[in-house]
């Protein structure tokens, strides 16, 4: 059972149409592109252009993807984050969640959806993520790969890089595609996730 259950059951219905959808195409089409398609398509569909609803929705499937893909690669040398734990919402002052990496060191974890990839994420994103990871949860960010960024961006800023340099573990469009594109074991645990999620 998925942390983010919240989440998963605010949008149970394209949580239910996409993770099924995946599964069932046997490693054919089922890639991170065509998730991100699903949901730019969906937003547009259900959710009026003003407001803060699209933002939300996209935000919101980009962390249950993030929560399934941490279960699902927790012991990945690419990846290597445990304990993957969600934020509550009312506690989400930048930092979307936290775990403990393969040195065994407390993380902050930022989810970071971009409808463009080429829109970098910014120094001032992290730098509200380490905030509110040190004075909110005193988190002990000082080792290299404690701060984990999730990302459909294909990079982070100049700054951001500069600033937190080796500090940073960033997950981004290109790596999160190369692990999960057409990976027909990872659609079938993303589907189980959800599937444990709604129907404990």
């Amino acid at each position: 059972m998925l942390k983010i259950a919240g989440h998963v059951k605010k949008h149970y219905k394209a949580c239910c149409i996409v993770f099924e959808d995946f599964k069932n195409r046997n490693g054919v089409k089922a890639t991170f592109e065509e998730f991100l398609r699903f949901v730019e398509q969906w937003a547009e569909k259900n959710f009026p252009p003003e407001g803060d609803e699209r933002d939300c929705f996209r935000g919101d499937m980009l962390e249950i993807l993030a929560e399934i893909f941490f279960k699902a690669f927790e012991n990945s040398p690419t990846v290597g984050l445990r304990d993957y734990t969600p934020v509550p919402l009312p506690e989400d002052y930048g930092m979307d969640g936290q775990g403990v990496n393969a040195a065994g060191n407390p993380c902050a974890v930022q989810v970071k959806y971009r409808g463009d990839p080429k829109d970098s994420v910014t120094y001032a994103e992290i730098a509200r993520t380490y905030t509110s990871a040190r004075l909110q949860k005193n988190l002990v960010l000082d080792k290299d790969d404690t701060i984990f960024v999730f990302t459909t961006a294909f990079d982070m800023t100049v700054a951001c890089k500069t600033v937190f340099d080796k500090k940073l573990r960033v997950l981004n469009r290109e790596t999160i595609a190369q692990m999960i594109d057409n990976n027909v074991s990872f659609w079938q645990h993303a589907f189980d996730e959800i599937k444990n999620t709604l129907i404990p």
